[in-house]
């Protein structure tokens, strides 16, 4: 039985949602890393002074401390990698549903959201996008465009924390201050995914009110 033929917004809602299940999917698996890794915190844990001896070596190793560094290494490196995803997951969900907003909102009609990617398959921000979204016109009658907007505001704080600290990490030389500053700003860059995510989820729900009219002439006996 042939397989039935959807139109196009039907799709590309489908493309917004596989984003934002991609992301979640990250964005759990990010957050059990970081439980798994903060398990082996050494402040929290009392190493045990026993050990063993191994023929050739000087110094006896103590198997207590060589497992418990051995898991917290793995796990911090399993924890990188989980953020380096969830972020990226986070971003594609982002930008790809502004993409399809501003798209649907100039009366175009694309099948499925297009993303670009690195050679490394990371994604690549379209340059119409860039640093973040701009303010969408076209939505101003939505119920959550205060906090549509509000999202942005976020993500753009995040953003150019993100920029202020690795233009301060180039400098040669940092004052007490400037280091202070740096590290501040790093705090504040951590929550990108997090709020690139926070507007994703939000972006979603304002792309199924810019298809309102599409679906309503398609339906239009």
């Amino acid at each position: 039985m042939p397989r039935k033929t959807l139109p196009w917004y039907e799709t590309l809602t489908d493309s917004a949602y596989a984003l934002g299940a991609a992301a979640r999917e990250a964005r759990t698996a990010h957050q059990a890393a970081q439980a798994a890794a903060a398990q082996y915190d050494l402040d929290r844990i009392r190493l045990l002074d026993g050990e063993i001896t191994v023929p050739g070596l000087f110094t006896p190793p103590r198997p207590h401390d060589r497992a418990v560094m051995g898991i917290g290494k793995v796990l911090q490196e399993c924890r990188n990698r989980m953020e380096r995803l969830y972020t990226d997951a986070a971003l594609s969900y982002a930008y790809g549903t502004a993409w399809a907003i501003l798209r649907v909102l100039d009366g175009q009609e694309p099948p499925r959201i297009e993303l670009g990617l690195t050679a490394e398959g990371h994604l690549s921000i379209p340059a119409e996008l860039a640093p973040i979204p701009p303010v969408i016109a076209g939505l101003g009658r939505w119920c959550d465009n205060a906090k549509f907007d509000k999202a942005r505001q976020r993500w753009w704080e995040c953003d150019s924390a993100g920029e202020y600290a690795s233009a301060l990490a180039d400098q040669d030389y940092l004052a007490d201050h400037e280091a202070n500053e740096m590290h501040q700003a790093l705090d504040v860059a951590q929550g990108e995914a997090d709020a690139a995510y926070a507007y994703g989820v939000l972006a979603e729900s304002a792309l199924h009110y810019a298809l309102l009219g599409a679906r309503a002439h398609h339906n239009r006996p």
